[in-house]
């Protein structure tokens, strides 16, 4: 079995361990790099389907050198309406100073295939620091529509930061924090497998 469809059949047995109605999980970005455009596009989502995505910026350290402040943009379309979760963590390798979360609604960004040539943020939905080298926002009842994930931090001295960013949706009825929660592990699980993936083809942790 590949990877992408493993990461669909553990998305469904997670879905069926919360009581949720068993669905086909989608990819809908796998280990989407971020680019040099205003922000990075990542696809729409369907609640219903529990579709899930990962991303990436895995050279943030050389992209913008040394200790040095950064912001990145990722944007993304959710239709229809659902609960989510939006995560990113690094590691002791790729760390990474006063590494945060923001989530917030569009205010009219323009993309067009992967990348959005500008952007533009609404309201703030919720902000968060890390907390052992990881951040997790749990949105629920987002209305359909297209939202913005803001990751901002200091690179490291060495000039290795990186991170991985997770997303997932479960459909607007499952009313339970904990199950949007416990949601968003499975699909961090995802994103270290992708990282593991990514370490051995290159030799690094």
């Amino acid at each position: 079995m590949g990877i992408k469809n493993g990461f669909a059949c553990a998305v469904v047995a997670g879905a069926l361990a919360l009581g949720m109605p068993a669905a086909q999980a989608a990819v809908v970005c796998m280990g989407c790099e971020y680019g040099d455009q205003a922000a990075s596009y990542l696809g729409s989502y369907n609640p219903d389907a529990f579709d899930f995505g990962t991303f990436q910026h895995s050279d943030v350290g050389l992209d913008v050198g040394p200790n040095t402040a950064f912001e990145d943009f990722w944007v993304f379309d959710l239709d229809p309406a659902g609960s989510g979760s939006v995560s990113a963590d690094f590691t002791m390798l790729t760390g990474i100073a006063g590494f945060i979360g923001e989530l917030y609604m569009d205010g009219g960004s323009v993309c067009a295939g992967s990348d959005c040539s500008s952007v533009v943020r609404g309201a703030l939905i919720d902000s968060i620091a890390s907390a052992n080298r990881r951040w997790e926002i749990i949105a629920m009842t987002l209305p359909a529509g297209r939202y913005i994930i803001r990751v901002a931090g200091t690179t490291n001295a060495r000039s290795t930061s990186a991170y991985t960013g997770q997303l997932g949706f479960i459909p607007e009825f499952i009313p339970e924090p904990g199950a949007v929660a416990l949601f968003g592990l499975g699909v961090l699980g995802m994103g270290i497998l992708l990282r593991r993936n990514r370490a051995d083809r290159t030799g690094t942790l």
